[in-house]
């Protein structure tokens, strides 16, 4: 009953393994479940045969063809798995393994089993195939076994493997106890060998259970270090069978032991093949090793020498973006932040030994309407030309700055009467007085100078340079083209701001004011996608007031709120007509003071402008300057949450011209980055300018902001910021400020311009 009930079991067991969807090996237990329904088959044929028909056990019958069927199926089954895992387990080492092992067992096999049956005159040729077939099956069952086992977990699971290994092992010296006693005469049935045959099947059915369980995934919080070298079983197996061939021809009585040297000579001659190879697979190893690290070391070598280039090209623009915090970007002059350092230096010196400070305001006269007549660049060239025009007339001692515009300031330092400072002013006006050369104009050049001396006139920085920029205005007044030095009656200087607050406050009243609207384009496609409000002021008169001059006095008297709030309102209002009118796609960006932006009421403004115009929040865009960050960064930060958060956007304009802080654009919530006009005009000429706009196209882009240029003028600069992926630009290049209603027109009638998309 065991004989017969354990086949059964193990091909049910095996078959459920096969129909269950979750086995990732079903087909070769689908060979091995029909290898176990043979040998059920046999088993009945046998049982039948011995207890019924009472046929001698040695006699050739149909249970031998289907126990021989098993083992067709079985090998079937490894030679399927050995080639779905050939990728590992098909090397030459592997293979002379096996065939070292399966050559010693042979050789036993020949000479113990198989050699004897051919002496025996008894045996029919169908005895003696079906005698000779069962070592022969055995010894291919073994093959597998040993495949298998020195395969380890390419095939399956550890347990699993241990228990097919097993079951073949089993199998294997069931049949070759029974051939070994068939060939002495010395087999009697229902001997102690027969339940091993069971019990291999019901291994392999266990097995084929266990490969149904899930195997786990074990992730160490800290990675294991490499398994060291060491000689395992799996290593010594073939020698360690070559050695027992050895033992069994040295104990070996029978003279005729022919087989078994023939099988230890083979045996050692497919060591030496495997050492051969392995040799040759050592030397491929240490060539590609060679290979490899020569490979890795030309690599390492270029790209060591790339670094070090990009970490120079790194360091020259960190180098640049440095001076850009103390050093004007377009004169290369100190900037007003390391003319107050200076200037702190210098009280303090003059105080230590008792001297004396002249702090001097330059403002060129007329030069706006140089810009008006010959353009921004020629206007950028007179202030280069200048700023060399003064440096070369200074002492070595002396300090100047260029504040911004067209405004400078000097610091006379070892300063004894002041009775020796004018003719050093003298001296600049002197030097100005011949005429500039600029882009082949002639150009008559003059100076509003106006003088503070400390202790005198202040005793801080910032008493200094109020009182000088109060005698500068006093100059203007009294004719421009020349220098005065502070005093008492620099009332008409207050005298004039006041008149120009009031008239202000009356061009609120009257509507002298109006917004200008310059394109914003995209670089890409040339289309414009937005609009820069710009205010002007124009008299009742007729007279344009630069906003150069109201707006910082506005900014001083907080008139810039009201104007500042109705310059969004009116801007956002005409906006949405344009939204209406089919031009949704519009944004708008809208300049606020530093005052504006950090007043309590900002939000309530912005709210309710938005509200009452029907603009909508996403496509406002407020510009503000980097100074606004150095007053209070957090609460700008806040500040700027507060208005992303209503889905308003937000810029930082003219960077590069402040204190360009990173740290600001990495912790602000910002949208876009202007790059400042100087940075702009010099690119085509100056790498360095080049190499900062590149910095500041690829910073923005990696911090999620999008970036466009102001100030673009010629094709060259166009051409140049497309190469550096610059997002949009505005300028003369497309279009000056135009009014609501040109702008209107623009968009109802007018042309992309081809030097965008081309």
């Amino acid at each position: 009953m065991l004989s017969l009930s354990a086949p059964v079991v193990a091909t049910i067991t095996i078959s459920f393994v096969y129909l269950n969807p979750n086995s990732r090996d079903r087909y070769f237990w689908l060979l091995i479940a029909l290898g176990c329904f043979n040998y059920a088959i046999a088993e009945v044929i046998w049982l039948y045969n011995y207890s019924i028909a009472q046929i001698p056990v040695i006699s050739p019958e149909w249970s031998d063809l289907f126990y021989f069927l098993q083992i067709f199926f079985y090998i079937t089954a490894f030679i399927y798995q050995l080639w779905r895992k050939k990728e590992n387990a098909y090397q030459i080492k592997f293979f002379c393994d096996v065939a070292i092992i399966v050559t010693v067992f042979t050789a036993l096999s020949w000479h113990f089993l198989v050699r004897p049956l051919f002496s025996s005159d008894e045996l029919t040729p169908l005895l003696l195939a079906i005698s000779v077939g069962y070592p022969v099956s055995d010894l291919l069952l073994l093959l597998g076994a040993i495949g298998f086992y020195l395969g380890t977990a390419q095939f399956f699971a550890r347990s699993v493997l241990t228990l097919i290994i097993m079951s073949l092992l089993l199998q294997v010296f069931a049949d070759t106890a029974y051939l070994f006693s068939i060939a002495e005469s010395s087999y009697v049935e229902n001997n102690l060998t027969n339940p091993l045959w069971s019990l291999a099947l019901l291994l392999m059915a266990l097995a084929a259970l266990l490969s149904l369980t899930p195997t786990k995934t074990f992730i160490p919080a800290v990675l294991p270090e490499p398994p060291k070298e060491r000689i395992t079983f799996q290593m010594l197996l073939p020698y360690s069978t070559i050695i027992l061939l050895f033992i069994v021809i040295a104990f070996e009585q029978n003279k005729d032991i022919h087989g078994l040297i023939a099988g230890a000579g083979l045996s050692i001659g497919l060591i030496i093949v495997r050492q051969i190879f392995t040799l040759l697979d050592n030397q491929k190893l240490m060539y590609n090793y060679d290979h490899l690290t020569s490979v890795l070391e030309h690599k390492i070598e270029n790209r060591t020498a790339e670094v070090t280039n990009k970490n120079q090209q790194l360091e020259k623009v960190i180098q640049k973006m440095e001076e850009l915090a103390y050093y004007d970007v377009l004169s290369g002059l100190p900037n007003r932040r390391l003319f107050l350092e200076k200037l702190e230096d210098s009280i303090r010196d003059a105080k230590q030994h008792s001297e004396k400070v002249a702090v001097v305001f330059i403002d060129l006269d007329r030069f706006k309407n140089v810009n008006d007549s010959f353009g921004h660049e020629f206007g950028d060239l007179l202030l280069q030309g200048f700023s060399e025009k003064i440096k070369e007339n200074l002492r070595s001692d002396d300090v100047i700055s260029r504040q911004g515009g067209d405004e400078f300031t000097i610091i006379l330092n070892n300063i004894y009467d002041e009775h020796d400072i004018s003719p050093l002013i003298q001296r600049l006006q002197t030097a100005l007085a011949k005429p500039m050369m600029i882009n082949g104009q002639e150009l008559h050049i003059s100076m509003s100078i106006g003088i503070a001396v400390y202790p005198k006139d202040g005793e801080t920085s910032g008493e200094l340079l109020k009182h000088a920029d109060s005698a500068m205005y006093s100059a203007k007044a009294k004719g421009k083209n020349n220098f005065q030095f502070f005093s008492d009656d620099m009332a008409l200087i207050a005298s004039r701001k006041i008149a120009l607050e009031n008239d202000m406050r009356r061009a609120i009243t009257n509507k002298e004011f109006m917004l200008y609207y310059q394109p914003q384009i995209q670089v890409e496609t040339g289309d414009i996608i937005g609009m820069e409000a710009l205010i002007r002021w124009q008299t009742v008169g007729g007279d344009v007031v630069s906003p150069g001059e109201f707006i910082p006095l506005a900014e001083e008297t907080r008139l810039i709120l009201p104007i500042g709030e109705w310059v969004l309102y009116t801007a956002c209002e005409q906006a949405k007509k344009w939204h209406d009118a089919g031009h949704s796609h519009l944004k708008l960006a809208v300049n606020l003071s530093p005052l504006q932006f950090i007043h309590d009421d900002l939000m309530d403004v912005v709210e309710f402008t938005l509200r009452k115009t029907g603009f909508p929040a996403s496509s406002l865009e407020l510009e503000i300057t980097e100074g606004v960050a150095v007053e209070d960064a957090e609460t700008a930060l806040t500040r700027m949450r507060e208005l992303r958060k209503i889905g308003v956007r937000i810029a930082i304009d003219d960077f590069g011209t402040g204190y360009s802080s990173l740290n600001y654009l990495k912790r602000f919530p910002l949208n876009n980055l202007k790059i400042a006009q100087p940075f702009v005009q010099d690119m085509a000429t100056n790498p360095y300018d080049k190499a900062l706009v590149e910095a500041m196209v690829f910073i923005a882009h990696n911090l999620n902001m999008s970036v466009i240029a102001e100030g673009v003028e010629t094709d060259e600069q166009l051409s140049l910021l497309k190469e550096l992926g610059c997002d949009e630009i505005q300028g003369y290049l497309y279009s000056k400020p135009l009014s609501a209603e040109q702008f209107t027109e623009l968009l109802v009638h007018g042309e992309i311009s081809t030097k965008l998309v081309n």
